[in-house]
């Protein structure tokens, strides 16, 4: 067992103050309080009555009024204030601003709501979204409330989201838990590691209102994700008029990049128009050592790597507004990505008993890529004022990925023995066809709300690797190891789900059923036996429940606990079984007998005033898959992907926004646990770990006058698992940067420096299978950054409280 120990970590200094000032700002605190009536005193019951700061109007807290018209609020902080009351028929009423002090109670003189007539005016607040936002069975990163995602794309961004971690191979986990499916606006990204980080690389930040984190969905959403689901949701402007957005950025470390983005926007009461278009470019650097021993030698390889990545990202739709019950949209999306790959490395092979190399192994690998991506989807919407909804969604997508890789072998011995030259040359056509039909109805029923739903999607893969052995004579296909592989998978899916609240309890529950048949070719160019070509069929039906209770004891504590079973279907390009190699001794290969990983978790959550939230989870999961380090050869070594027995993973999990004065504001996210992985390889070979982990991550955002923000932002990561064996050592970063805004706030510049200790660099080690290896590596992840936006056209007037198919769509996880 393994466990974890300080470590001398400059993070270990943001962490800690960060932990006891969580631990001491929540006290007993006394209220403000009042009273909601009509013009003839009687007490109105459901008014909704929002707490804002009157320095900035911003939104402190939401509440409703009780049966005697009663309500009440806990302010965390001394200051001034101000109520806004509305309730449908009536006027809305503002309060005059009144000041609180805390640890006393401030009686609000009674509010009289006025019936509403035709001349009543509407009063627009408009508020800046808190950094994050944790709901009922979501947390809320809004991006756009950190200073720090300046020149940031969407893989590191996801590095500062609460309770989310990226390791160095891009692997995302959820508080400690793999198995995390990505969504964008509410669509499946069908990539692997490698694709769906070369496309989260090209999304900037400037692109992204926010990130949505669910750890345990209902019976709505697909099953797939055993850990949850992680949503990215792009902008799309609400206001009516035309209105606009440019953004420009700029960063550099070892080289430059590039990165700009213009939104535009046309809404009337009928149409609503909108355009998205976005572009990157940039080198970047990053190096690895790896350090193995196996079979009697050593195996030092070091090496570099640099990358030239051009990405354009675009989005268009229009919505239609037919009535007041009816919405259909159109839109299209899509992602263009080109980028070359230099990778050098010098593996020293030593004899255990020498002291010098025997022979040196120099490899370069060239790699040329393209990846296209297109999106069309159709939304359709149905709401009447009775309950009754229906939304409709039909989507087609299509990814060509093309790799081309020239790889280049040379032993050098120490002897007089000649040079041996190993050279190969391969192609990789990966394209994926993806099609989906989906509905939800939703209507009330028994004093709740019944929904039910279906889902059908076809997915297509083809897969052609060509492997070249090349010489002085020219290149000669190598038929043993060039094949085809084609898979498809359909998948009908329905569910039900009903939710209802009793008084302080509130209840859902809900089941869904998915049918999976695949059916998956593997074709060697040349057939001449039965291996040559392989076919795996499946066909399985599963069910998924769900469920969850919430409690209010008050209005400042509640509880939730909920219960979901999920399931982790392969990647396609993992079930390919093809060999992609860093040189002729390490590659990386697929695994078309992959199985599903199959989950059941369990989360117990604690809110206290809407704003400190404390988690306890566990999880369970069968037939676990994950990368095995492997040999081949005698001297070789690999990583595929394989399904083990089990993984068993405990944690807690502690957010909360502090309020440290009028100016001054530091969010908190700390997450622990306990995480054990247990399996056999070829029925035989022991294979797992067990690890203590813990991770932080805290924003500490200072108000200065003349609209000059600053932010400094860290993150922390203790001692964690990667694939079955490997143990990372910790890490962590630090960012700080700042804001001005001009023009009367319609332009800004931002300036930020990340990673400000160096101190995001990664350390593994991994002793199973006959191999002892020891890994580390880095990047260019202490970046100056520096972007400027601009917002123009119409960008105040009042916001349509209609909602449109496609703001229902991007809020929606399939």
């Amino acid at each position: 067992m393994i466990f974890a120990h300080p470590l001398l970590n400059p993070m270990k200094l943001i962490i800690c103050p960060l932990l006891f000032l969580s631990l001491i700002s929540f006290t007993s605190l006394a209220q403000v309080q009042g009273i909601v009536t009509d013009d003839s005193q009687k007490p109105l019951e459901f008014v909704n009555v929002v707490l804002h700061d009157a320095k900035d109007s911003s939104m402190v807290k939401a509440n409703v009024s009780d049966s005697k018209g009663q309500f009440e609020f806990t302010p965390m902080r001394s200051g001034e204030y101000f109520l806004l009351v509305n309730f449908i028929g009536y006027q809305e009423k503002r309060t005059d601003i009144f000041t609180y002090q805390i640890g006393t109670t401030f009686n609000v003189p009674p509010t009289v709501l006025m019936p509403q007539t035709n001349e009543t005016q509407t009063v627009e607040v408009v508020y800046k979204k808190p950094l994050v936002q944790v709901e009922a069975d979501k947390t809320i990163f809004n991006v756009e409330g950190t200073v720090n995602s300046v020149g940031l794309d969407a893989l590191e961004l996801l590095r500062k989201a609460p309770g989310v971690m990226v390791d160095n191979n891009n692997n995302i986990s959820i508080k400690g838990r793999t198995g995390i499916q990505v969504y964008i606006d509410g669509k499946i990204t069908p990539l692997d590691e490698a694709g769906l980080a070369a496309l989260l690389k090209g999304m900037q930040s400037s692109n992204i209102e926010s990130i949505e984190i669910i750890t345990n969905p209902s019976a709505k959403y697909d099953a797939a994700g055993s850990a949850g689901i992680i949503n990215i949701k792009l902008k799309k402007n609400k206001n009516h008029g035309t209105n606009g957005n440019i953004q420009l950025g700029y960063g550099i470390q070892k080289f430059s990049k590039y990165n700009g983005s213009l939104n535009i926007n046309n809404r009337t009461a009928k149409f609503n128009v909108f355009a998205m278009y976005s572009h990157s470019e940039g080198k970047t650097w990053n190096w690895m050592n790896l350090d193995r021993i196996q079979v009697g030698s050593r195996f030092d390889q070091k090496t570099d790597n640099y990358n030239n990545d051009s990405d354009h990202n675009f989005k268009a739709g229009v919505d239609h507004y037919i009535n007041d019950k009816n919405t259909i949209g159109v839109m299209i999306s899509g992602n263009y990505g080109n980028g070359r790959s230099d990778n050098t490395s010098f593996t020293d092979i030593t004899p255990l008993d020498a002291t010098l190399w025997e022979r040196q192994l120099q490899a370069t690998n060239d790699n040329t890529s393209d990846r296209d991506n297109i999106n069309a989807n159709i939304n359709y919407q149905f709401a009447d004022t009775s309950g009754h909804s229906f939304t409709m969604d039909l989507d087609w997508g299509g990814y060509d990925i093309y790799n081309n890789s020239n790889q280049s072998n040379t032993y050098l011995y120490r002897d007089d023995t000649s040079p041996l030259d190993i050279d190969y040359r391969n192609n990789t056509l990966v394209e994926i066809t993806i099609a989906s039909a989906k509905g939800d109805y939703e209507q009330n029923l028994l004093k709740g709300k019944l929904g039910a739903g279906f889902k059908l999607s076809q997915v297509g893969t083809k897969n052609n690797y060509a492997f070249y052995n090349v010489s002085s004579n020219g290149e000669i296909l190598d038929s043993l190891r060039s094949n085809l592989f084609d898979y498809q998978e359909t998948i009908y899916a329905g569910y039900a789900n009903y939710k209802r609240q009793f008084k302080k309890i509130g209840i859902q529950g809900g089941v869904r059923a998915e049918h999976t048949q695949s059916e998956g070719d593997l074709i060697s160019y040349i057939v001449l036996t039965d291996e040559d070509k392989r076919n795996v069929q499946r066909g399985y039906l599963d069910w998924f429940p769900s469920a969850a209770m919430t409690y209010n004891h008050n209005d400042t504590n509640q509880f939730t606990i909920t219960y979901s079973r999920r399931i982790d279907r392969p990647s396609y390009q993992d079930l390919n079984p093809f060999e992609y190699k860093l040189d002729e001794l390490s590659y990386q290969a697929g695994n078309p007998f992959l199985q599903p990983q199959y989950g059941n978790i369990f989360e117990l959550t604690y809110t206290y005033m809407y704003a400190l939230n404390a988690s306890l989870v566990y999880s369970y999961t069968q037939d676990y898959m994950t990368n095995v380090l492997d040999t081949a050869n005698n001297q070789a070594s690999f990583i595929s992907m394989r399904n083990l027995g089990h993984e068993t993973w405990v944690g807690v999990n502690l957010s909360a926004p502090i309020p440290l004065g009028k100016k001054i504001n530091l969010f908190v996210n700390l997450n622990a646990g306990y995480k054990n992985i247990e399996g056999t390889l070829d029925g035989d070979r022991q294979v797992g770990v067990e690890i203590w982990s813990y991770s932080g991550f805290g924003q500490l955002t200072y108000n200065l006058p003349k609209s000059i923000t600053l932010e400094a932002s860290g993150w922390y990561s203790g001692p964690s698992v990667w694939g079955a064996t490997f143990v990372n050592r910790a890490m962590g970063s630090m960012d700080i940067a700042a804001k001005k805004e001009f023009w009367g706030g319609a332009a800004n510049l931002r300036l930020a420096l990340g990673d400000i200790f160096y101190s995001n660099q990664w350390s593994s080690r991994s002793n199973s299978n006959g191999i002892d290896m020891r890994a580390r590596g880095g990047w260019e992840s202490r970046q100056f950054r520096v972007s400027f936006g601009y917002n123009f056209g119409n960008q105040y007037m009042k916001k349509s409280n209609r909602r449109s198919g496609a703001d229902d769509l991007n809020s929606r996880v399939k």
